[in-house]
């Protein structure tokens, strides 16, 4: 099978495409959201190689003929997508050189220029604003599809002349057979498709020991000794940290006392993101209340708002941290 060929999940997504294309009601932009490691630019990739295929639409796309193999390879000169030379914004000016000054130009080989926007959330109200001004009124042949990890916070203007499509979830053994797949042992399969609930690209990222990876080993073995953790241990945790690492490892602690909650109010081991670690939480369950529990849960979430609002990381995990550790009996 063709790597354009090859998606997973998303299949109400697909029918709803395929449909409004059979019948000549495809709109002219869809905001494509879901999280970071949801599979958003794979996703756009199939939309666009099923659009321009050869092949009837129901049949699309086949994976063989000129456009499909053309998409396969990122070189279908009618599929652009968007670059940015900064990592943190994707500007005006690139909008405009990439998206706006070329949509007068008609597709060279199919019925269809598609643009793919992906890192939409980089943009700022001036890079959406050029945006629009192709949204609203673009030639016949164009269709952007706008990749963003927060659809919400697009401008109104670009949200309302938009089809929203959000990332449908795979399911855990979806998640699991594709790791196995892959080369994953299937003990490492099962707890990886059970972490990442629903999210590929964190279970990819959790199966190959990336970044990801290391944080959730060094996260997990912190909290196994939170009740007795020193502050001066707290204070280097602390000074490890960045927003980006910070960020992971705020999540990776909410799953972990969300799992705790759950285990002392005696929930199936099935609903665990830590499945291997049930006796682990079990235990440190019983030096917590529910009362407890719940003012960590709200420190986490807090933790959180004070990092994103711009906190330094150190100060935002050294105060969770001994906050935490205060509720243990």
């Amino acid at each position: 099978m063709s790597e354009i060929q090859k998606i997973l999940g998303n299949q109400n997504n697909i029918r709803h495409l395929k449909e409004a294309a059979k019948l000549g009601r495809l709109p002219h932009a869809y905001i494509i959201n879901g999280a970071a490691g949801s599979g958003k630019k794979t996703f756009a990739a199939y939309l666009a190689a099923t659009l321009l295929c050869d092949e009837e639409i129901e049949k699309a796309p086949c994976g063989v003929c000129p456009s499909c193999i053309k998409a396969a390879t990122r070189n279908h000169p009618d599929i652009i997508w968007t670059v940015h030379e900064k990592p943190t914004v994707l500007s005006v000016q690139e909008i405009r050189d990439q998206v706006v000054n070329t949509v007068s130009v008609a597709p060279y080989y199919g019925p269809y220029k598609i643009y793919i926007i992906a890192d939409a959330q980089l943009l700022n109200e001036h890079g959406q604003n050029a945006l629009l001004k192709t949204i609203e009124e673009p030639p016949e042949y164009v269709l952007v599809l706008i990749l963003t990890d927060n659809a919400d916070a697009l401008l109104d203007t670009i949200r309302s002349r938009c089809i929203r499509m959000d990332m449908e979830g795979l399911t855990r053994d979806e998640i699991e057979q594709e790791l196995i797949a892959n080369g994953t042992p299937k003990g490492e399969a099962k707890e990886c498709a059970g972490f990442a609930r629903g999210n590929l690209g964190i279970a990819k990222d959790l199966a190959s020991e990336g970044l990801l990876r290391e944080l959730k080993d060094e996260t997990v073995k912190t909290l196994k000794n939170m009740k007795n953790i020193d502050a001066f241990e707290i204070y280097n945790l602390a000074t490890e940290m960045d927003k980006e690492r910070g960020g992971k490892v705020i999540d990776i602690i909410f799953k972990w006392y969300r799992d705790m909650l759950m285990c002392k109010a005696g929930a199936a081991e099935e609903g665990l993101y830590f499945e291997g670690d049930k006796a682990v939480l079990k235990r440190q369950s019983e030096s917590l209340s529910f009362e407890g529990l719940g003012r960590i849960t709200e420190r986490v979430k807090e933790a959180a708002l004070r990092l994103q609002s711009g906190v330094k990381a150190e100060a935002v995990f050294e105060t969770l941290y001994l906050k935490i550790r205060e509720e243990y009996k």
